[in-house]
């Protein structure tokens, strides 16, 4: 069983109970001054306040429409607004404005990393499912090559923080990002944009049409196509001045072209019945991933190894050395570009159907379909210098359909309950081919899994303030493997099981209409599985040896209080959480240089505990001003975990010699900075009877955090501050808007994950450092036209 510090838990709890009674009174407060004022109040001043109010957010975090303050879960929603007016295109750039959630792409051609509160998933194996799972319009994708997938047209983002098991089907054990599309609109409606990013040299377009089709029928249609010559400089060496080494076609990169579409039809032929049916699809053609991958630290003052250079830069920057591949590698395989230039192609579909039955005033049945496929070819290879080391080409196809079925009486009811179950069925398949030296090891992996989870939730309210609520989810999950073509029989497990019961119990007390607090038990599961790596595996198969490329289920158990509210006649909403989860089995990579491969393996026990703070104010003083920001402190630490030692560590540093194991107890997570932040704020006014401006501005903060799992020296990041700003000016009815829109106006460059570069260092010697990186400064020049 879990082991709580119950100081910590009462220290939260008495810190979001006093925040509770201090809503309390505030509200109270307010209502005794709305009370005592003059009932002959001019109504035009009256909905001017209002207009000056907070709207109301409403989310699905517990597959009901509900009030986000009512909802006992910690959870950020960022709406269309907020997305539209900061530009955030990806979900690298969405999660900056949430402090607790950090996503960004990685050197393999696998998607990147996924990380909430500091748990995040093994960044090297394509069929791994992730710790923060990303939910589109109800269906959950838990295949990191997500994050390939451009965002735009949302209607909403939701961010679940902490384990979410009851009522999502693939249960995720860090946490829920929610991707809802916007909605089509009862009203004709279009939109046209064009946009300019100065840095990456990248142009855009987008639009979107959207309106009533028919009686009761509603269609929107939305394309983006977006291409660019890439942010990083790429410098590397004539072979007169390194033998071997070959120098790229371009000087820049990754140049990137993108295609987006979304579709969705809105079909409903009477009040008790809706149909919605979405459809996405996104292509995206980049010139390799490794390209931004850049060596970072040097021990020995210049690129080690081989394949590196004496005067390659060996710092966090925007300069990296990734040399183009030899096209004498087309000869071996067709899928390694006759031209040389590394390559990553995606293509991406998601299809939903969500259907919604009100069988009776007091019974509503929901259906929710789903189809995620994702094919992507690459090519490229693994030196991080100016010479290629270990090629590798790579196909991989993903396809997953989902079925969810829920059975629910109306949330009005004293008693609630809703039942449900989930299915979805799973096929990955990773055809490899790789090349070091002389070597040429091959190998194909076809991995299925099925699942099947029914859950229960019910919910009673104890009295008219205080309510609680319960349900377990139980999963079934089944994974087989086959490796090659049959000639690997009998060296690796076929089959894994998994099965799981996972709880939870809230207690919620509403101290006024809009002021809430709750406390919850929480359990959590994700499911085991089988790794698949180009270079360890089919390498160790081929000697005839037997291996076991299985790794166990992760799970996760704790508890977590908080405080929401309403304040300051609805122009301050504020929230805060406090948790504790520990977590066991936890699924993280360790990158063994000698076998350059990155290996996953089951960390012992790990724990999260923290506390976070939001909020989001409008003055009523200063009409056309708003501004929201967040704090979270997190401390994610390992409770066991001894990995390999990394290449130079001594006795002294901790290697325990006779074990060739160091013990990281106490040492923190990778990617879980102990402090974050963000701050932004909006003010909109008139320049003329004709003209209406608005200016934005805000700053994310990240304290210093580990770059991997093995807390390898000079591998961490040291924490940065990353400022936002723009300017718009448009006319006084909206048509039209020219906007400039400046992210990362610091130009800082941080850490998204870091590893030893492979064939450097040695027993006696540190290795060089590598590390993928974000992107920098980013200028873009925006017009929208959007008659209304």
């Amino acid at each position: 069983m879990i082991r709580f510090n119950t100081i910590a838990i009462s220290r939260s709890a008495v810190s979001a109970l006093a925040l509770g009674l201090v809503a309390s009174d505030l509200v109270a407060s307010a209502q005794e001054v709305e009370a005592s004022t003059d009932a002959t109040t001019d109504a035009v001043q009256q909905d001017e306040d209002e207009a000056r109010q907070l709207g109301v957010v409403y989310v699905s975090a517990r597959k009901r429409d509900e009030r986000e303050i009512d909802v006992p879960v910690a959870i950020s929603a960022l709406p269309a607004v907020e997305i539209d007016r900061r530009g955030l295109n990806t979900l690298t750039e969405i999660s900056t404005a949430i402090p607790e959630l950090r996503i960004s792409e990685n050197t393999v051609t696998y998607g990147g990393n996924l990380a909430m509160r500091g748990i995040s998933s093994a960044t090297s194996t394509a069929s791994v499912d992730q710790a923060v799972t990303v939910n589109i319009d109800g269906v959950p994708v838990s295949y990191a090559g997500i994050i390939k997938l451009g965002q735009f047209d949302l209607g909403q983002v939701e961010v679940l923080k902490g384990p979410q098991a009851l009522f999502f089907g693939k249960n995720a054990t860090g946490g829920i990002v929610s991707l809802v599309s916007a909605a089509p609109t009862e009203e004709f409606d279009f939109r046209l944009r064009t946009e300019y990013e100065f840095e990456a040299q990248q142009i855009a377009g987008e639009g979107y049409v959207s309106g009533p089709l028919a009686d009761g029928v509603r269609g929107r249609l939305a394309v983006r196509y977006s291409d660019s010559e890439g942010w990083l400089k790429n410098e590397v060496p004539s072979p007169s001045v390194v033998p071997g080494a070959v120098p790229p076609k371009d000087d820049k990169g990754p140049a990137t072209e993108e295609f987006l579409a979304k579709g969705s039809l809105y079909i409903e032929p009477s009040s008790d019945f809706l149909l919605k049916i979405i459809g996405g699809y996104g292509r995206t053609e980049t010139d390799g991933n490794y390209l931004q991958s850049q060596r970072i630290y040097c021990p020995l003052g210049q690129a080690q190894g081989p394949f590196g250079w004496s005067g390659q830069d060996c710092k966090l920057d925007n300069v990296t050395t990734q040399a183009d591949l030899p096209p004498s590698w087309a000869t071996l395989d067709g899928r390694f570009p006759s031209d040389g230039v590394p390559y990553t192609k995606t293509e991406q579909q998601v299809l939903v159907a969500d259907a919604s039955y009100q069988i009776t005033d007091n019974l509503q049945f929901n259906s929710i379909t789903g189809l995620f496929n994702l094919n992507l070819d690459a090519a490229d290879h693994v030196s991080n210098g100016a010479i290629p080391f270990v090629g590798f080409a790579a196909s991989i196809e993903t396809t997953s359909y989902s079925q969810e079925f829920r059975l629910s009486n109306d949330a009005s009811n004293r008693f609630t309950w809703m039942l449900g179950v989930f299915m979805q069925d799973n096929e990955y398949t990773e055809e490899q081919s790789t090349i070091i030296g002389v070597l040429r090891p091959k190998a194909d992996f076809r991995i299925t899994g099925d699942t099947l989870s029914p859950f229960v939730q019910l919910g009673f309210d104890l009295t008219d303030q205080l309510s609680l609520t319960g349900g377990v989810r139980y999963t079934d999950e089944t994974k087989q493997q086959k490796i090659g073509a049959g000639q690997f029989e009998g060296q690796y497990p076929k089959e894994v099981n998994f099965e799981n019961w996972s709880p939870e119990v809230t207690l919620s007390y509403a101290l006024s209409p809009n002021a809430n607090v709750y406390v919850a038990y929480k359990e959590a599961y994700k499911s085991g599985g089988f790794q698949t790596e180009h270079v360890a595996i089919p390498a160790a198969l081929a000697a005839g040896t037997v291996i076991d490329n299985s790794f166990r289920e992760e799970q996760a158990e704790g508890f977590e209080i908080g405080a929401k509210a309403y304040l300051l006649d609805q122009s301050l909403r504020v929230s805060a959480a406090a948790y504790n989860f520990e977590y066991t089995d936890l699924q993280l990579s360790s990158f063994d240089s000698v076998l350059v491969a990155n290996i996953i393996s089951n960390v012992g026990a790990a724990t999260t505990k923290g506390a976070e703070f939001d909020f989001e104010y409008r003055p009523a003083s200063i009409d056309g001003f708003s501004l929201n920001g967040a704090v979270a402190y997190n401390d994610a630490t390992y409770d066991e975990y001894s990995p390999a030692c990394y290449n130079g560590q001594t006795a002294a540093m901790g290697c325990d010699i006779a074990t060739d194991t160091s013990d990281l107890t106490g040492e923190h997570l990778p990617r879980a900075p102990e402090w974050s932040a963000a701050l932004s704020g909006i003010y909109e006014g008139s320049l003329s009877q004709t003209l209406d401006y608005r200016v934005n501005a805000g700053l994310q903060y990240s304290g210093e955090y580990e770059g991997n799992s093995d807390v390898i020296p000079n591998s961490e990041e040291d924490g940065y501050v990353s400022v936002d700003a723009g300017f718009a000016l448009m006319d006084k009815d909206r048509v039209w808007e020219l906007a400039f829109i400046g992210r990362n106006l610091s130009d800082e460059y941080w850490i998204a994950s870091s590893y030893q570069v492979p064939v450097t260092g040695s027993d006696t010697t540190l290795s060089d450092i590598a590390a993928t990186v974000n992107r920098g400064r980013q200028l873009m020049l925006r017009l929208t036209y959007h008659p209304q």
